[in-house]
């Protein structure tokens, strides 16, 4: 088919045009190519911090390569430059694990000091938990505030009934206080075949609140503290230490899945032996060393066993002894060996198994206990300490002045404590009122409408508990005035007649020893009656020994992110 000269013309000018917009936009590619890539750092809005954390931000060096060398075909590249570009990231959850409980009779301080620049504790709020399996992954919840609504009326409704069972179990004490040790343990025994069942419902009840509070559900977050952990027990023998097995000998009786509730008692026994200093090898042999403390049940209380025990007691507290450090030897041996276990599911199969073999072995150390507690009945209790050689009369008005002085105490801080709950975010502290104390709550000033309504009544009902406070302590004052004078007497009656003022001043020193010796004795009244009072069940004791732990109001350790 023949083509005219200018149909001929136009595709030549079409095809030139054509080429020229192939060359351009191999050019523009090419040069997008060679163009130096700009960053645009995005700096997204960071989240609400609550009311304990705050969120980080970290700035990262981004490398990026401008100059893409479009000559050389290898595909190599010239130096790279940096952008910095900030991200925020949610910090590890922080963990607070509970005070270790003191010796029966040991030191501690018989009133909680607040000074004005330093806070309280980390989270006051913990204090009605230090006894509980769940007070470590709760301690997370608290600190970044994200308990749901459930939790917390769960949590509130097993703090109720646990409250209620103990107000029973004090009443029926205190009822059978004055019954002989025989028939007083008949009475005792009869109630803890009634109470005890319900315990045991409670025990199961924080079982399961530790349990969700680590691992969580569809709609709550868990908190565990393994998550935190980027290491394992024999990752690297040479730089493990016996603090890094203390700590997750610690952690494993709140975290750890499968262990039975008595493996995580006998847990945290184990954790506080680990955590013991050494001393020198034969600083025990010192003539002047104190016996050392005996472990007894429930689990982390500690005594002094008297003197002169019978061989019969003897051999049954060797036996004692020796069953338990076996099977806390078994515990230890099985989380080492499956803390480097690369699937958790294999960990936990293997503590469900160990918990099911132990269960038998830690039901008989209960009843090893009961029989050796039955023995130890008729002596005396080495860590109760002697009252000074005084008449009846002025003995008998001291104990009540001491118990009342307790009873002040504890009214004051279970008040401030449960102000403390209910008032998370309002500043709540002892004040002085005259020679008195007295309770003040501070309005938090972002607090709701319906909040600030209810600390408008607490502080109406603020004013009469302080005023009655208040008329207690000055009573209290009168009776320690009348005390020390009649003190005074009995020091110059029995000194000779040519004592020196300092013959005086050293008698009274020695006596106000004794009776402050007494006066701690009274805060160590629940711990004594749950590892000495025949005829208790286990879970009674444990419900007790829980609540002396909170009425010792330890000074509660700070939290750690760091495994």
């Amino acid at each position: 088919m023949n083509t005219t000269p200018d149909l001929r013309c136009c595709r030549a000018r079409l095809s030139i045009i054509s080429a020229l917009v192939l060359s351009l936009a191999l050019t523009l590619c090419v040069v997008r190519a060679s163009a130096p890539a700009t960053t645009t750092p995005t700096e997204p809005t960071p989240p609400p911090t609550a009311a304990y954390t705050n969120q980080p931000v970290y700035n990262e060096r981004v490398e990026y390569y401008p100059n893409y060398n479009s000559s050389n075909y290898n595909g190599s590249f010239s130096n790279p430059s940096f952008s910095t570009t900030s991200y925020y990231y949610a910090p590890l959850a922080t963990f607070f694990f509970p005070p270790t409980p003191p010796p029966l009779g040991g030191p501690i301080l018989l009133f909680r000091r607040y000074g004005l620049s330093q806070p309280e504790t980390q989270l006051p709020q913990l204090l009605p938990y230090v006894g509980e399996p769940f007070y470590a992954p709760l301690s997370a919840h608290l600190h970044r505030e994200d308990l749901s609504k459930k939790q917390r009326t769960r949590l509130d409704a097993y703090q109720a009934a646990r409250s209620a069972q103990l107000i029973e179990l004090h009443a029926q004490l205190t009822a059978a206080r004055d019954a002989e040790p025989a028939a007083r343990a008949r009475i005792l025994q009869a109630f803890a075949a009634q109470q005890t069942p319900i315990l045991a419902t409670l025990e199961i009840e924080a079982e399961a609140l530790r349990e969700n509070l680590v691992h969580g559900s569809f709609f709550q977050s868990g908190a565990d503290w393994n998550d935190n952990r980027t290491w394992a027990l024999g990752d690297d023998l040479r730089y493990e230490s016996r603090i890094d097995e203390f700590k997750v000998i610690r952690a494993s009786a709140f975290f750890s899945p499968g262990l039975s509730p008595a493996q995580r008692r006998l847990l945290r026994e184990l954790a506080m032996e680990l955590d013991q200093p050494l001393t020198e090898p034969t600083a025990d042999l010192s003539l002047d060393a104190p016996k050392p403390y005996f472990f007894f049940t429930p689990e982390t209380a500690r005594i002094r066993l008297p003197d002169d025990l019978s061989p019969e007691i003897t051999a049954k507290i060797d036996a004692y002894q020796a069953a338990k450090t076996q099977l806390k030897s078994a515990l230890r041996t099985a989380i080492y060996k499956n803390d480097r276990a690369f699937f958790s599911f294999n960990r936990t199969k293997a503590f469900r198994a160990l918990a099911e073999e132990q269960a038998p072995a830690l039901a008989q150390i209960e009843i090893q206990a009961e029989e050796i507690r039955t023995l130890l009945a008729p002596y005396p209790r080495a860590s109760r300490p002697d009252a000074p050689v005084i008449s009846e009369a002025l003995n008998t008005r001291i104990a009540g002045f001491l118990r009342e002085k307790q009873s002040l105490q504890r009214t004051l801080v279970e008040k401030f404590a449960a102000i403390k709950a209910a008032f998370p975010e309002n500043r709540v502290e002892y004040i002085r009122l005259g020679d008195s104390y007295a309770i003040e709550i501070v309005s938090n000033r972002r607090s709701s409408r319906a909040v600030e309504n209810k600390v408008t009544a607490l502080r109406a009902e603020l004013a009469s508990f302080n005023a009655e406070q208040s008329r207690r302590v000055s009573a209290l004052i009168r009776e320690k005035d009348f005390i020390q004078k009649s003190l005074l007497e009995v020091a110059k009656t029995r000194l000779k007649a040519d004592a020196t003022a300092a013959d005086v001043d050293g008698l009274i020193k020695h006596f106000a020893q004794k009776f402050s010796d007494q006066e701690s004795w009274q805060r160590y009244r629940d711990y004594d009656t749950a590892v000495f009072e025949p005829g208790l069940s286990p879970e009674q004791r444990r419900l007790l020994f829980a609540e002396a732990l909170v009425q010792l109001d330890l000074p509660l350790p700070r939290g750690s992110r760091d495994p």
